[in-house]
């Protein structure tokens, strides 16, 4: 993918940002290009804080693999085809030179579908792919931090893993910063401040697969509820025909760090070992 900066505008543009995201300055566009789409991520400068640190957070992610040859060896299968845009214009039609960084990534479907009809073999694929894709990240030294559904993604028949705004070094732990986590995925122990882990990727990544399996999304009226539900209240209870997948969220799902899943191999091997027909 090599984008001429220079042309982006020339394309049709079209905005795709949620309203408070837009006031937040960040902006999000569609465009085609022979027959291809794409997506166009910028964020302005000195608009809202959270928002620019995790902008520039995630193209840091992508420029370290950008800045590498484009070859097997070297970039994560896990990332969308993509590129950086150092000086993009912030308006084509301004003389100012105003300029922003941006990211653009290929399109991508959604990936988590209604799975009440599929065959059991299928799911244990589709739960493998998934564990796959962060088995990967965690392997080279990162943890996502704000694993949710919608940041796995379908390309050509591969699953691939987005937006890094919150990605941080596994061996560089932080604080937990409310603005950074959505209380919907939080593992328990990120309700009484400890860092993002492993672990914590592990157990935001058992709610979506809870989510996935059951058709239902867990509800809570606000933080103090969330942190209820995953502290103390949240009980794993699947539909007849997925039970075999219990022995896995259990251990995804474990309230009390200690127990649950150490990493990603692990859960992995456990899946393995469920013979499904």
């Amino acid at each position: 993918m090599q984008f001429d900066a220079e042309d982006i505008h020339s394309f049709d543009l079209i905005l795709k940002t949620k309203p408070q995201s837009l006031t937040f300055g960040r902006s999000l566009f569609s465009f085609e290009y022979r027959r291809q789409h794409y997506w166009l991520k910028t964020q302005a400068g000195n608009v809202n804080q959270s928002y620019e640190a995790g902008f520039l957070n995630e193209l840091a992610f992508y420029q370290q693999y950008a800045d590498q040859p484009n070859s097997s060896s070297t970039m994560p299968d896990f990332l969308l085809p993509f590129q950086v845009i150092a000086h993009l214009k912030t308006d084509a039609q301004s003389e100012s030179g105003r300029t922003r960084p941006a990211l653009i990534l290929s399109h991508a479907d959604s990936l988590l579908s209604d799975c009440s009809t599929m065959p059991l073999n299928e799911i244990k694929e589709m739960l493998l792919n998934v564990l796959h894709v962060v088995d990967q990240l965690h392997q080279l030294g990162w943890i996502h931090a704000d694993l949710k559904q919608e940041h796995f993604v379908q390309y050509q028949q591969r699953v691939y893993l987005i937006d890094f705004e919150q990605v941080q070094e596994i061996s560089s732990p932080q604080e937990l910063q409310s603005l950074t986590a959505t209380p919907r995925y939080m593992a328990p122990e990120l309700f009484h401040a400890a860092g993002k882990t492993v672990q914590s990727d592990i157990y935001a990544l058992g709610i979506i697969f809870y989510e996935w399996l059951t058709g239902q999304r867990l509800t809570a009226e606000n933080y103090q509820d969330w942190a209820y539900l995953h502290c103390q209240r949240l009980n794993i209870e699947l539909p007849e025909h997925v039970l075999i997948f219990k022995k896995l969220l259990s251990g995804m799902l474990a309230k009390q760090k200690e127990r649950r899943f150490t990493d990603i191999y692990t859960a992995k091997q456990c899946l393995l070992t469920e013979n499904v027909q």
